[in-house]
């Protein structure tokens, strides 16, 4: 893949966006993340960031908490919900 090299400034919102991109494993690199903001657009991009961010805090709270309660009839819910 031939590629040409531009030199951009950015805030620090988009910044910090790319920097989570590489976090969450979207993205290997700065320029990745550059990439991936300008295919997919800001908002998708925030949009992504947000639900991985609400991932983390679940799994975060099941390790400390444990998993939450499951009602003891949910295999009947289920059969109800399906009718």
């Amino acid at each position: 893949m031939v590629s040409n090299v531009i030199a951009v400034r950015i805030d620090d919102n988009t910044s910090d966006l790319i920097d989570k991109l590489i976090k969450y494993n979207l993205a290997n690199n700065r320029a990745d993340a550059l990439r991936w903001i300008m295919q997919n657009g800001m908002q998708n991009a925030r949009k992504t960031i947000e639900r991985k961010e609400k991932s983390r805090a679940i799994i975060k709270k099941w390790k400390e908490k444990g998993l939450p309660e499951l009602p003891q009839d949910l295999s009947e819910i289920s059969i109800r919900e399906r009718d």
